[in-house]
């Protein structure tokens, strides 16, 4: 991409080049001025269209003047709040046979997750569409497909907004669909699977990426506390932890007629409006929520710069800023045309130095981004690594010289000229319109407002504007955040803020659920004699209920499985047929897809065997060799316990499926693994790890089951593997033989077949 848009300007400035040499050809075949006489050249330049200047004219570049206002009425909106105590607006608007339906929920906003676990909210809403009670995602989907309409759900900071796009003829379908999802959401969780891996793939990307991380670290630090602070999308590792049931739980919860307000804009009359909607939402039933004002961050005091390390980065993003106002805040409008000056638009006194003077960035820009209960104001911008520190400077710079409250009256008439101007123009479609009246209501504007904000913006004053810029653009109190290769700006940077507090943290443990921004130490349960005795005791009592004694005469086993591997709710049929030679060495058969491939390890190092190309995989000896000690329910784990080559610490009871269980913490040559036994029949019920995943590590889940006798001897029959909280692998034992035959020629690397 940045190497075609290269091109793209190569072949712009070419274009430039010549359209000038063209022009500078033409001026020069053109006869001197002078040898005609000056009003018979005007007459014929204007006739020819020859764009050549008159003598003694002078061209300077001049914006052309705000032509006079034009009156701007906003359609009034009927009202009507039904028994549940769904409030209702209706703006009826004849002209196209369209209407637009949005539904907006202020008691499921991101605010409103589960304390620690950003992301809930938003996945609640991602899985609206995705399977009701009675349809499926796809029969959702087909359905509002096949009218040409559109139905979403998102969930923002303060709230979730459900929307409805369909023409008249197919309303009550799209309202049948729309109520569907909003009363009856099945969270199947094949479908929370397949979103999460998405998202846990988009995050992936977006963790690797220092504009993200940059306005991540920038919310977390100005809203403090507040769960304003935290990402609306959820973070890595409160992803991989959502179930199907909390979302159920969420929804039951938080999605309230009581706390919504429905309004529809285009072709539909007041009584059609209010007819549909009790069909739909009449049966919604009321719950009366406690009221849950989150907690309004404090302001901060002193500059406080956050160095977030990136080595690779050859760039650094740069914040500034601080705590802004409230929605319903009656300085924002003032705030708005003031912000406009400083860094709102392309021709800001901000992006005119960073970018337009200094050329330190591609653009820079500034806002005020207001919520329901809090606002924060940003500036922000990016630069070349080597640039950080002049440019971090020049916009705090800018921000004092705005504080100061000296403003143009030219920039003021064009900041209100522009932003009155543009409100009509953003004002037009039936989804605009029902967007502002829910706007209006839900963040307790005033009931003009959408009608008067044109007036408002241009009555605000000069004085105002000054006394709102050197309140709100000091600079003596300030978050700053940059993200880029720290090491090579550091030092500049505290030169130049000496009385700054600075904070630094690695990319890799930025944690944006913690107020210090950083992921805390991995501590394990205390070793203690106490501890390790009652570990082993547990794990002795499960060799004991496996088999005791007897299975150290195990040598090896043969055994086939069938199931299914699922992936983003997708299941495929799996066959492996397995030869483990104890205690390191196995081979497995795989038949997957229509492929067969084999997995060995011989203890020291292992590898893939395809139909065509052999691939090494020594990298996961230990994950092999896990998988061997857990063979059937940890024989090859108990033997080594037998041997007193294993041992491990009792980590507490936990609860696993509903039951209790001990839980013991290995540190084994394959890597740490939690294991947990049921306390009546003592044999190994789950355990708990990590392993390398397509993303990066990821947490696992296993169950065994179906426990049956082999020899005198309990072998689990049943396995399942669930992986970041989605069934990953379900597997069946179909036979097992004890001590079989080993051929040694199976455990020998074979050369990579030739190619054909």
């Amino acid at each position: 991409m940045k190497r075609f848009a290269m091109r793209q300007w190569l072949i712009f400035c070419t274009l430039v080049a010549l359209t000038g040499a063209a022009v500078s050809a033409q001026q020069a075949a053109t006869p001197p001025a002078e040898k005609q006489p000056g009003a018979q050249q005007d007459q014929k330049d204007q006739k020819d269209g020859t764009g050549v200047v008159p003598p003694g004219v002078k061209l300077a570049p001049q914006m052309p003047g705000a032509g006079t206002p034009k009156p701007f009425h906003f359609p009034s909106a009927a009202t009507k709040t039904l028994a549940n105590g769904l409030r209702v607006f209706v703006i009826s608007d004849h002209r196209e046979p369209s209407v637009a339906a949005r539904l907006i929920i202020l008691s499921a906003g991101g605010i409103d997750d589960p304390a620690g676990t950003p992301g809930v909210a938003q996945m609640t809403a991602n899985l609206l569409t995705q399977g009701t009670e009675r349809r499926s995602a796809q029969e959702i989907a087909d359905a509002i497909d096949f009218v040409g309409g559109q139905l979403t759900a998102q969930a923002g900071k303060d709230a979730t907004t459900i929307t409805l796009d369909v023409v008249k003829k197919d309303l009550n379908l799209g309202l049948d669909l729309m109520s569907d999802v909003v009363l009856h959401p099945a969270f199947k969780p094949e479908e929370l699977a397949r979103r999460r891996e998405q998202l846990l793939s988009s995050l992936t990307v977006q963790y690797s990426n220092p504009d993200y991380l940059a306005s991540l670290a920038f919310n977390h630090v100005v809203y403090s506390d507040s769960p304003y602070g935290w990402p609306i999308e959820g973070t890595p590792d409160t992803v991989k932890k959502l179930k199907s049931e909390e979302l159920s739980k969420f929804h039951d919860a938080h999605y309230v007629p009581n706390q919504a307000f429905l309004a529809f804009a285009g072709d539909i009359t007041l009584e059609e409006a209010f007819a549909v909607t009790e069909k739909y939402f009449g049966g919604w039933p009321k719950i009366d929520l406690p009221a849950a004002t989150p907690a309004v961050p404090a302001p901060i005091s002193g500059q406080h710069i956050w160095l977030i390390d990136k080595p690779d980065a050859v760039q650094t993003q740069i914040r500034v800023g601080k705590l802004g106002v409230r929605r319903a805040d009656p300085e924002l409008i003032p705030l708005q045309v003031t912000n406009r000056i400083f860094g709102g638009g392309y021709n800001s006194r901000l992006n005119t130095e960073v970018r337009v003077k200094k050329g330190l960035t591609y653009g820079a820009f500034s806002s005020f981004t207001p919520r329901r209960y809090a606002g924060v104001f940003t500036a922000g911008t990016f630069t070349r690594t080597a640039a950080t520190v002049e440019a971090t400077k020049l916009v705090v710079d800018l921000m004092s010289k705005m504080s100061t409250g000296d403003i143009a009256p030219k920039e003021l008439d064009f900041a209100r000229d522009y932003l009155a101007g543009v409100y009509p123009i953003e004002t037009e479609t039936a989804e605009q319109v029902a967007d502002r009246v829910l706007t209006a209501a839900a963040f307790e504007l005033p009931a003009d407002y959408n009608s008067t904000y044109p007036e408002r913006v241009r009555s605000v004053s000069a004085t105002e504007a000054k006394a709102i810029a050197q309140r709100y653009f000091a600079t003596k109190d300030l978050d700053i955040v940059l993200v880029g290769n720290v090491t090579q700006f550091r030092d500049e940077l505290k030169k130049e803020f000496p009385s700054a507090q600075f904070t630094e943290i690695p990319a890799d443990q930025l944690d944006a659920t913690r107020p210090d921004l950083r992921k805390p130490l991995q501590t394990s349960a205390a070793i203690t004699p106490e501890s390790l005795a009652r570990g082993k005791e547990i794990l002795l009592a499960g060799a004991k209920a496996a088999g005791g004694d007897a299975l150290t005469s195990v040598k090896g086993l043969a055994m086939n499985e069938s199931g299914s591997m699922f992936n983003q709710g997708n299941e495929a049929p799996i066959k492996v047929s397995w030869l483990v030679s104890y205690p390191d060495r196995s081979h497995g058969q795989v038949d997957f897809q229509g492929q067969t491939i084999m997995q060995v390890c011989d203890g020291k190092s292992a590898w893939l065997q395809f139909p065509d190309k052999v691939v090494d995989a020594s990298r996961f000896l230990a994950e092999f060799e896990r998988g061997i000690a857990m063979f059937g329910g940890g024989w090859g784990a108990y033997q080594r316990v037998l041997d007193d080559k294993l041992a491990g610490r009792f980590i507490g009871e936990e609860e696993i499926d509903g039951k209790k269980a001990e839980g013991v913490q290995l540190e084994a040559p394959f890597n740490s693994v939690k294991l947990y036994f049921d306390p009546n029949t003592h044999l190994l019920a789950a355990a708990h790890y990590q392993s390398e995943g397509q993303h990066g590590m990821v947490d696992n889940d296993q169950r065994w089951g179906d426990y049956r006798t082999v020899d005198g001897k309990q072998f689990a029959y049943t396995t399942t593997i669930y992986r970041d909280g989605a069934k990953f692998l379900e597997s069946h034992i179909e036979e097992v033989n004890l001590n079989p035959k080993v051929d040694e020629s199976l455990f020998t690397k074979p050369e990579a077949p030739a190619p054909k």
